[in-house]
């Protein structure tokens, strides 16, 4: 399932590469409106026409059409339009899903920028002991801390079907950011079992395309931390926010006095979006803003049907 917020520059051949891979029904879930891709490569779908839903939104509606018209496959293929699919991956793709087996219901890919150095390629699940951590330490020290507790970024994963509608899919909730983190959380509570492919098969991202540069979205991130804060409190509890909030106050400081006003800036916004997202719930700014987000409430209709359903909570 490739989503798409319009075209990006490697939509097409990503299109193309996944549709070359034996057995893979490739669906583009086009989120933008009046959207002309031209000519699609032979065996790609479109699904259109359903606006604005997000990320996790778009997957589950691919899903349910795939279930209702063709029945589902072993393994769903999360993947953002921004993606390029080297050969030597694409060639191996089947052979590494086949190799999972039964010992993995998730397939982690190491990501890296476009011109091959490593990106980030997965993160750790949030709690108040890995914020504080990382706070101080950074992420990268939290990883090697808790591997454990790690899992893949959206861009480019593959997840065992039975094990996605298991959980429900993803959370409707979710506009914009967290939706993998709420995943892999839930994921995570059924006992599903990640395994992580050799750095010798990457995938390479371009890093946001489709929305660099949006301080609107710096503001969005914020917002989906509240979101899963109150999703999660009960593993959480009450006092994950904050600590979350004190880290970017911190990251904050940190840009100012080594002079990286961007940086700080993009702090000070997720700031904002956590703090406003905390305290006024139903607070929906993309669903007034350019981004034409479809509200709330009208994806939780459009969520899918039996199925899909968001479960456990944590």
């Amino acid at each position: 399932m490739v989503v798409s917020f319009g075209p990006t520059d490697q939509l097409h051949d990503l299109l193309a590469d996944l549709a070359a891979v034996p057995g893979c029904d490739v669906v583009l879930v086009e989120n933008k409106s009046d959207v002309e891709h031209g000519p699609m490569p032979d065996g790609v779908t479109i699904l259109s026409g359903h606006g604005n839903v997000g990320y996790g939104v778009a997957v589950n509606l691919a899903v349910e059409w795939m279930r209702e018209r063709r029945g589902l496959p072993e393994w769903l293929l999360v993947v953002n339009s921004d993606v390029v699919l080297p050969v030597e991956t694409r060639v191996m793709l089947p052979t590494l899903l086949r190799e999972a087996g039964h010992e993995a219901d998730v397939v982690a890919f190491p990501i890296c920028d476009l011109d091959g150095t490593p990106g980030r390629s997965l993160g750790v699940l949030p709690s108040v002991r890995a914020t504080v951590f990382t706070t101080l330490r950074g992420e990268q020290a939290a990883m090697r801390r808790w591997p454990q507790e790690c899992y893949p970024v959206g861009a480019f994963f593959a997840v065992r079907c039975e094990a996605f509608l298991a959980v429900g899919g993803f959370d409707p909730a979710f506009w914009m950011y967290f939706e993998e983190t709420d995943l892999f959380t839930r994921l995570r509570l059924l006992g599903v079992r990640t395994t992580w492919v050799s750095n010798e098969w990457p995938v390479l991202h371009a890093g946001g395309e489709t929305t660099a540069g949006a301080a609107f979205m710096h503001v969005e991130l914020g917002r989906s931390a509240a979101i899963y804060a109150r999703a999660h409190r009960g593993r959480l509890g009450r006092s994950w926010t904050f600590a979350y909030a004190v880290q970017h106050v911190a990251l904050t400081a940190r840009r100012l006095a080594s002079g990286r006003w961007g940086e700080a800036a993009r702090a000070v916004r997720i700031l904002r979006g956590v703090l406003r997202g905390t305290a006024s719930p139903g607070w929906e700014p993309a669903a007034r803003g350019p981004y034409e987000a479809v509200p709330h409430e009208t994806r939780v209709l459009n969520a899918g049907g039996e199925g899909l359903s968001v479960r456990p909570r944590g």
